[in-house]
């Protein structure tokens, strides 16, 4: 069902551009073919980030909290709502 959608919502963004582009064409053609030029670079561009930023891993694992209360034992966990920093106070 989603990629239903997403063809969906593509094909009509891609189908307005075209027939914006094909008015601007219509008007200009040099203007509109450096235009075109310039909005396929860009999105050139965007397509190789989003492939570079889904090929990096994780830079932190998202571990969600037990019921067994094990996120306290961790090296960062939460600290004691009465803590104050500097005073030397355990964190529980």
């Amino acid at each position: 069902m989603n990629v239903i959608w997403l063809i969906v919502v593509a094909g009509g963004t891609a189908a307005l551009g075209g027939a914006i582009a094909f008015g601007m064409f219509n008007q200009n053609p040099r203007r509109t073919t450096f235009a075109l030029c310039g909005a396929a670079i860009v999105a050139v561009i965007a397509l190789g980030i989003g492939v570079f930023v889904a090929r990096v891993p994780n830079t932190a694992p998202s571990n969600p909290p037990s019921p067994s209360g094990n996120q306290y034992d961790t090296p960062a966990r939460p600290s004691d709502q009465n803590a104050l920093p500097g005073t030397g106070q355990p964190n529980r």
